[in-house]
């Protein structure tokens, strides 16, 4: 759990129910941290701003964040934040992902007209994810390199692509309502490239088992097909290359700790050989993203 969430509780009574998140900075995980400084990308304030300030109301293409029921200053320095009580969605298809995809991209094309600028949100986001997973793409060695590629020219190349803004943790666990269409966790959001959080959805469905892993192909096509649909619709056709590009280079950038966590953490056998079946699919994404003509 990221060190700023100090607890999630459901809370029901007789006539209601709720959700109840403690934000708090704390010490953590050493590869989800919290930090103090508002521009930071672990900031751990990020999530309670994020829905005080109505930037969240701004999401567009179908989708919201939950209802924002009140937020609490608390005497020990952490922040309450009661939300709208919203279902699970259901089971997981590749189709689902591709109808959220498409919701992504209508909203994000048109944020990326005017992406919000508050200090508070993230940026360069990926950058330190990685940083902070140094070990493990050291210790996957060269299965590692041909995920990354150079790291530094793909990083570059995706912070001056067209910029939107971002949850940079699409997880199909974020993603809630029957209809799939309310989105949770705002504790990284800021500004990124188009097509990175489209390739979150797809990969994190697979390598978390919402979806089997031998349904990879069909994964990444729903999930790209509804995302650059969805970016056209929402007038931004222009950035399908670099989209596409991200989608695909940024999904094997993100994920090039892989081996190395293979390698050196112990899981069971289940988890291991899902994880070792995707590790030659992000490597065959990496390889289309290097076939692909530059971005303009």
């Amino acid at each position: 759990m990221p060190a700023a969430t100090a607890g999630l509780w459901w809370v029901r009574t007789v006539h209601d129910a709720a959700f109840l998140k403690v934000v708090a900075h704390g010490a953590g995980h050493p590869r989800w941290p919290s930090s103090p400084a508002a521009d930071d990308p672990w900031y751990w304030r990020r999530e309670p701003l994020a829905y005080e300030s109505g930037l969240l109301d701004r999401l567009g293409g179908g989708l919201r964040a939950p209802r924002l029921r009140g937020a609490f200053e608390r005497a020990d320095g952490s922040v309450a934040l009661w939300l709208e009580d919203v279902p699970e969605p259901g089971g997981w298809t590749a189709d689902r992902l591709g109808e959220v995809a498409y919701r992504i991209g209508v909203a994000q094309a048109a944020l990326a007209a005017d992406p919000p600028r508050a200090e508070w949100l993230s940026r360069g986001w990926l950058r330190s994810y990685l940083a902070l997973r140094g070990e493990l793409v050291v210790a996957g060695g060269a299965e590692a390199r041909l995920l990354g590629g150079d790291g530094e020219v793909a990083l570059a190349r995706l912070e001056a692509a067209v910029q939107t803004f971002s949850h940079n943790d699409l997880h199909p666990g974020n993603v809630l309502g029957p209809d799939a269409t309310t989105i949770v966790d705002w504790a990284y959001c800021g500004v990124a490239a188009v097509g990175l959080d489209a390739g979150v959805l797809a990969a994190d469905a697979l390598f978390d088992g919402f979806v089997p892993a031998a349904d990879h192909a069909r994964v990444a096509d729903a999930a790209w097909e509804g995302y650059a649909e969805g970016l056209a619709d929402g007038g931004l056709a222009r950035a399908h290359a670099e989209a596409r590009w991200a989608f695909l280079a940024g999904t094997a950038l993100r994920l090039s700790w892989t081996p190395g966590f293979l390698r050196v953490t112990e899981l069971d056998r289940e988890t291991r050989d899902r994880y070792a079946s995707l590790v030659p699919v992000l490597g065959a994404w990496a390889e289309a993203a290097r076939q692909l003509p530059s971005a303009p």
